[in-house]
C-alpha cells in the first residue's frame, strides 16, 4: 500500500508527519489444527521525507487516504535516526515498525 501524507501522534497530540510513504506487512507462519496458513506479524512503514515538533520515538501513525476522509491508524516504533532540527521538512527517509494491526477509522 502506497499514500501521499501521513501522521505522527502522542496520544491526540500531533508530534509530526510525513510525505510519500510505502507500507509493507509482514507475515508468518500459522498451524492450527490441520490447517496451515498465514498470519499478521507486523508492518514497516517507510517515507520519503517527514517533519517533527517533538522527539519521536514510540508514535502513533496516521495514514491518510486522500480517495474518503477515513485514515489507519496503528502504534509502532521509530527505527530511522531523527534529526534533531524541528518544523523543518527532513528529506532524509523515515521507518516505523508496528506489531499490532492498522485500524481503520
Amino acid at each position: 500500500m502506497e499514500g501521499t501524507l501521513g501522521g505522527l501522534y502522542n496520544g491526540e497530540n500531533q508530534v509530526g508527519g510525513f510525505l510519500d510513504w510505502e507500507l509493507e506487512l509482514l507475515l508468518a507462519d500459522s498451524l492450527e489444527g490441520e490447517s496451515r496458513g498465514f498470519k499478521f506479524s507486523k508492518w514497516i512503514l517507510t517515507a520519503k521525507s517527514y517533519w517533527t515538533f517533538d522527539d519521536i520515538d514510540e508514535v502513533v501513525v496516521r495514514l491518510y487516504n486522500t480517495a474518503n476522509r477515513k485514515y489507519w491508524e496503528g502504534e509502532g516504533n521509530v527505527l530511522s535516526a531523527i534529526q534533531s532540527v524541528r518544523d523543518t521538512m527532513i528529506h532524509s527517509p523515515l521507518k516505523i515498525v508496528g506489531e499490532k494491526q492498522l485500524v481503520e477509522k
